[in-house]
């Protein structure tokens, strides 16, 4: 009688496990401006990301972007840059406060890798929002490519280098 009562309770938490990775598994965000600032409120990005490595708040920023930048990256973005892979994995997002000289968040930007959006180049959704989270501009935006591909082989960014 333990026997079986012990199996039925491993085989219902092993259930809950599997199916929660399932459900993990399938937590996809789409190349949509609404979406993408939905979940980095959600996501507390500002708080609870971690700061691209090697950065500080408030770093000095090239123009279009701002005097002083602050970049956060989510767990796939951050795995891929500290262990060099070269290429960003699909899901993995970068959000970039853009900051004007006198240290006031006028932007944010954001970077999102997402399969299949953009194969030619790299497939990364672009989404720059105001402080308040209306869209300035989205999807394949051609500032930001004619500038990110000289980077192409360091996956379109300018950071760190990604091997």
């Amino acid at each position: 009688m333990k026997k079986r009562f012990l199996f039925v309770v491993v085989f219902i938490v092993a259930s809950l496990v599997f199916s929660g990775f399932i459900f993990a598994q399938g937590k996809k965000i789409p190349a949509n401006g609404a979406a993408v600032w939905d979940h980095l409120k959600k996501e507390g990005y500002a708080k609870k990301w971690k700061m691209w490595p090697g950065t500080t708040p408030l770093y000095k920023g090239p123009e279009p972007h701002g005097a002083f930048l602050t970049t956060y990256v989510n767990d796939a973005a951050f795995k891929a840059i500290t262990a060099k892979k070269g290429k960003f994995p699909d899901g993995a997002m970068i959000a970039q406060d853009n900051f004007s000289k006198d240290k006031k968040l006028k932007n944010i930007d954001v970077m999102y890798k997402v399969k299949g959006y953009n194969p030619k180049e790299g497939n990364w959704f672009w989404v720059q929002f105001r402080t308040d989270g209306r869209i300035i501009s989205e999807g394949k935006i051609d500032e930001c490519i004619k500038c990110h591909v000289a980077q192409k082989g360091n996956d379109y960014v300018y950071t760190t280098k990604m091997k």
